[in-house]
């Protein structure tokens, strides 16, 4: 059974779509494009979650254990997809008290 990621995240979640694409340019400026492989479309979420400490913790260490493994999430268009965490991309901003604002990036997954 595939993990989920429950928490709503905050603020203003901002995406990246992309396509992964082979392009040959020519001396003439014609350009020359095709897709690359059957998964070629891709997403990367910005995302954003403020609480607790207590609850950050918790937040966070599902993260860590997202990196490789997959997980479903339900983006903000209402879509729910596989997703893993961008290595390098969880940050922790401490702003008073046991408040905690954790940044992090998913990515769009294809495989658990």
């Amino acid at each position: 059974m595939e993990d989920k990621f429950i928490w709503r995240t905050m603020g203003t979640p901002k995406c990246t779509d992309s396509q992964n694409i082979n392009e040959a340019r020519f001396g003439d400026g014609y350009t020359q494009l095709s897709s690359n492989g059957i998964n070629n479309n891709s997403e990367t979420w910005e995302l954003t979650y403020i609480g607790e400490k207590e609850e950050i913790s918790k937040v966070r260490a599902f993260l860590n254990s997202h990196i490789i493994e997959s997980f479903k999430w339900i983006n903000p268009y209402g879509e729910e997809k596989l997703y893993r965490v961008v290595n390098k991309s969880i940050e922790s901003e401490f702003v008073g008290g046991k408040v905690v604002s954790l940044s992090f990036q998913f990515v769009q997954s294809y495989s658990p």
